[in-house]
């Protein structure tokens, strides 16, 4: 992009918003912009398509305050999702998850709220494939009860709907038997001897419903 133009067409502004540079990034069709405002210098990165529907004006031209409003969301998105994905390379998060760090890290939870759904529509969140791994882990290899399994899900943040969709899922494959592991829990435990009524709170307090 070809960021010519002739002083005679610079609009000067010695008050408000007015651009200090211009330079690429490495990442393709982005820009960085120096704008000075109200004596500090901010930077923000907006794309070639925002910088040519704002004029694509050139250092030492003023910023008028739609355009600077134009420039500030496309910088607030573009950070939101820089953040969203270096989380999502670190760990798991849920749609839910994601939107509460993105509005701990400071932005807005209107932009948290879209940026958490779009990278669930991408594809980089898969809440079912979350839970079946997470449901796995408690039921197979804690050998946890669904009353406890639920609980501890639904406070990470996922919908009820979905964990007890899955969970029965699970059930219904095969791959999770809550009779075999409650009684390999209590074996574990050195309980398979106990009274009945001793062995129902062992298993009541592990999330297990013994009638």
């Amino acid at each position: 992009m070809s960021f010519n133009k002739t002083q005679s067409e610079r609009v000067s502004s010695p008050d408000g918003a007015r651009l200090l540079y211009i330079r690429g990034t490495k990442e393709k069709n982005l820009l960085l912009l120096g704008i000075a405002e109200e004596g500090e210098t901010a930077r923000y990165t907006v794309s070639e398509a925002v910088y040519r529907s704002i004029g694509s004006p050139l250092r030492g031209d003023s910023i008028t305050p739609t355009a600077l409003t134009d420039i500030r969301d496309f910088d607030e998105g573009y950070r939101a999702r820089k953040y969203a994905l270096s989380l999502l390379a670190l760990a798991d998060n849920n749609e839910r998850g994601l939107a509460q760090k993105l509005v701990r890290r400071g932005f807005p939870r209107e932009r948290a709220t879209e940026v958490a759904r779009e990278m669930v529509s991408l594809g980089y969140i898969d809440e079912e494939r979350q839970l079946e791994r997470l449901i796995l882990a408690e039921a197979c290899g804690k050998l946890s009860g669904p009353s406890k399994i639920i609980p501890k899900l639904l406070s990470k943040g996922y919908q009820s709907s979905l964990v007890r969709a899955t969970l029965s899922s699970l059930c219904e494959r095969g791959e999770i038997d809550f009779k075999k592991n409650a009684k390999a829990l209590l074996e574990k435990l050195g309980a398979a001897d106990l009274p009945r009524e001793e062995k129902k709170k062992i298993l009541y307090k592990h999330g297990y419903r013994i009638c």
